[in-house]
Parts: structure tokens; sequence; C-alpha cells
């Protein structure tokens, strides 16, 4: 079986995409191009309608350029609108994103007849089964965690991802050799809400006690980490990443918005002002620790003022940073949040 992933959107469905290779391999299939694969699967996302309408897209490209495949669709859009993909040429299948990581099952495919060679193809030590079909690369990245039990207003993730569920410390610890093993140097760690992880595996089992593991880990891997929420980025933290030399000095927090209001209305936890202190407190430690954001313009009901106030965010009498280092990416979400730009603060 010849096969091809295809997918869109964060770190997260990155990571699940991976999920979806090492069953495909497991069963015998070999990685070719979308234009020719017998089974295409499409792991979208549902973050915005564009990125609704390039998934649509690419199914329509890939049926037209590749007459009889069989087109399976998952992750976030397909979660949320499974509907939509039965109006779409050539797609056999609609897998729930719980269901993601028993693809095989889902499909009924049958076992062809795996050999030694259809694992680790291509040159390098990093084509090995624990990521099929990225011979060559070093960095990898590492899901510990999905779904978020938040509630912000904006957004559509916990109603396609479901509540928080962390992946045991033993899990991540086994995935952790494998990809040492495998020889990558770089580990990046993600999940849909990274800093609520170990809250749904009981006591002594938080963020702060994984990346405690992560920093005496026997291998030589180095990592970094994926967006963290503001409320999630303590002091320890921000101080395991100082002292270890094993961590990336990099932290994206999203903002969302400087003005307490709009924050309110997005339900979001925190105030302006706590960030500002966060990002002061970090820029102590760690001078030179690079530090991305996103806000979200447009929200219904913003006014002239609260988008003021996102020129004002490095301002005041707590000013400790230039606005250039707390807003490296600004995600513009045009009301009703059907459309999105990207643009860089000035």
């Amino acid at each position: 079986m010849k096969y091809a992933v295809v997918t869109f959107g964060c770190r997260v469905n990155q990571a699940d995409s991976v999920g979806i290779e090492r069953q495909l391999r497991a069963l015998g299939g070999r990685v070719v191009s979308p234009e020719d694969a017998d089974l295409v699967v499409v792991n979208t996302c549902s973050v915005t309608a564009t990125a609704d309408h390039g998934a649509r897209q690419t199914i329509r490209r890939i049926a037209r350029t590749n007459p009889g495949v069989r087109i399976v669709a998952t992750g976030c859009y397909a979660t949320r609108a499974p509907l939509d993909f039965t109006k779409l040429p050539a797609v056999t299948d609609v897998v729930d994103n719980s269901d993601k990581h028993q693809l095989i099952a889902c499909l009924k495919l049958e076992h062809e007849n795996p050999t030694a060679q259809r694992f680790g193809e291509g040159d390098g030590p990093c084509g090995k089964t624990i990521q099929p079909g990225t011979a060559g690369r070093t960095g990898y990245t590492l899901r510990v965690q999905t779904g978020c039990d938040e509630t912000c207003s904006y957004c559509i993730i916990p109603s396609t991802r479901g509540v928080g569920r962390s992946v045991p410390l033993a899990h991540v610890l086994a995935e952790l050799d494998e990809v040492a093993a495998a020889g990558f140097k770089e580990v990046s760690v993600t999940g849909v809400h990274l800093g609520s992880y170990g809250r749904d595996l009981g006591p002594g089992c938080t963020l702060q006690d994984l990346l405690r593991l992560f920093d005496t880990h026997r291998s030589t891997l180095y990592f970094r980490l994926s967006s963290l929420e503001p409320m999630d980025c303590g002091p320890d933290v921000v101080d395991l990443v100082a002292r270890s030399g094993r961590f990336a000095p990099h932290f994206h927090l999203p903002l969302q918005h400087a003005s307490d209001r709009i924050l309110r209305a997005m339900r979001r936890p925190y105030t302006s002002e706590y960030y500002r202190r966060l990002v002061s407190g970090i820029r102590e430690r760690l001078p030179h620790a690079g530090l991305g954001s996103d806000v979200i313009v447009g929200f219904p009901g913003e006014t002239d003022e609260d988008i003021d106030s996102v020129e004002r965010v490095g301002e005041g009498p707590s000013r400790s940073v230039d606005r250039e280092l707390l807003l490296v990416e600004v995600h513009a979400l045009l009301a009703p949040l059907v459309d999105h730009a990207t643009a860089i603060a000035e």
C-alpha cells in the first residue's frame, strides 16, 4: 500500500500525523506523494475558516490529480463538521480525533508483509520507525497532552479535541527513549494545553515534574517548549529553563489581547499587567530569551481604544521590555472570527 499524510495546523496535529504514519508503516505501507498514493490521510485543522477552506481545496486537488485514490479525513475540522466531507470527491472515511490512534482498525485495512527496508528509508539515522517519512531530520515533535478544559470564548478547540488528557509519564519516557535511539537531536514538547499536563493523572504529576525528568534524561536530547498559557508559565518553569542547559531559552506566551475588558470577554484568566510582570521576570532571568506571542484583533465589541491598548502593552510604569519582544506574531481574527491574517507588530 502506498500512502501519504497531509497535515494542516498546529504542532499537536503534526505529532498526531507522525502517529498515523507509524500505524501505516507498521502495516507495511510505503510513503509516496499524494498524487501517487493509494491512500491519502488529510489531517485537518479548524481554528479558522481559512483552514477549513484549505482542507477542502486540498482534497479536491488530490482527487483531481489522482483518480481512484482513497481519501480519509481526520482532525479538528473533520471532527467538528464530518458531513462537510461527504460532499467532497474521493473521501471514503471520516475519522474522529478520538479515533486517530486506532485509524487502522477504523479503516479495516489489511496487513501487508513489512520489510526492514520499509522502516528507515533515506539517509541518516533519523529515518527509523519512530518518525517514518522524515529521514534525515534532527527535530521531533513530542505530544504529551491533548484536549483542553478552558472555556475561552473565541476557541473551538475544546469541542474538537475534548477534555484535557495527559499521556502517562511512563509512556512519554518510553517514546523519548525511542526518539533518542533513532538519532534525533531536539524535541519540541507540545500539547493542546501543555501547561495542564498531569492534572488528570493525579498528585505528583505536573508539567514541572515532566520537565525535571527531561532535564535528567540519560540522552543528550535538547528540548524546546511549545506554546504555554501565561497562567501556566510560573517561576519554577522559567527557573528550570534558565539553569538546565537542556532547554531552548524560548517562550511562546499567547497574550490574545492587551485590553483587560476584552480579556474578560474572551474569558482569559489574567490581566495585561500580569502579562507584563511575567515577561519582565523572564527577561530578568533570561535576558536573551526568545519571546513570542499571539494577539487577536477584530474581536466582537472591540473598540479603537481597545486596539490602542495593544500598542501600549510595553509601556507604563512597569515597562521592562520593548514591544517587539512581546509581540512577535499578531494573528488577526476578523469578527465574527471567520478568517485570519498574520502581521508583525511594530
